[in-house]
């Protein structure tokens, strides 16, 4: 069946049609984009459903209203690439955003040790009474020097990120009660 005809029965509310699409071009998706850009499995799933419902609300929109020579699945992969791209970016953010939150940690466990009994003291306090996961996630990552992807392995979490931004509160967590 032609790709422009599977267009217009998505247009005509076919749900068969996205169906057959999800199923045609799903196994090469992952394939393509897990091995050339080195993103998980699961990454590449999310990443396939991102482009399956771009995809189709495009049509419904209609953006596309026919495809030309590069078809839907040449859509799909350029829809894939640039949510990749984009998730990349904005992790790297969120990496920088964690680096100076770090740091600035470090300088404010700096100017403490000025007064170090009692802010010792307190910090001790504070970080003895965290709960998990804030005690389990801070423990691996700084005193066993693991990453976010080997923690989230550990504690069985979905990704190094959703550790990321679980240690990123956890921090902020210790700032608010050390003020």
């Amino acid at each position: 069946m032609s790709e422009n005809s599977l267009i217009l029965r998505l247009k005509a509310g076919d749900k068969e049609a996205l169906e057959e699409i999800y199923r045609k071009f799903r196994p090469s998706f992952i394939k393509w984009i897990t091995y050339s850009h080195k993103c998980s499995y699961e990454q590449a799933i999310d990443i396939f459903q991102y482009a399956i419902l771009s995809f189709y609300e495009n049509v419904l929109e209609d953006v596309i209203e026919e495809m030309n020579d590069a078809g839907i699945k040449t859509y799909l992969y350029s829809i894939g690439k640039n949510k990749l791209l984009s998730d990349s970016r904005r992790d790297s953010k969120l990496s920088f955003n964690e680096e100076y939150e770090d740091h600035l940690l470090l300088e404010e466990l700096d100017e403490t040790q000025q007064d170090s009994d009692s802010k010792i003291n307190r910090i001790k306090s504070v970080i003895e009474n965290l709960q998990n996961p804030c005690a389990d996630i801070l423990r691996l990552f700084y005193f066993n020097n693991l990453s976010n992807d080997e923690i989230a392995e550990i504690l069985g979490y979905k990704n190094g990120n959703t550790v990321k931004n679980l240690k990123y509160k956890c921090i902020q967590r210790i700032k608010r009660l050390l003020q």
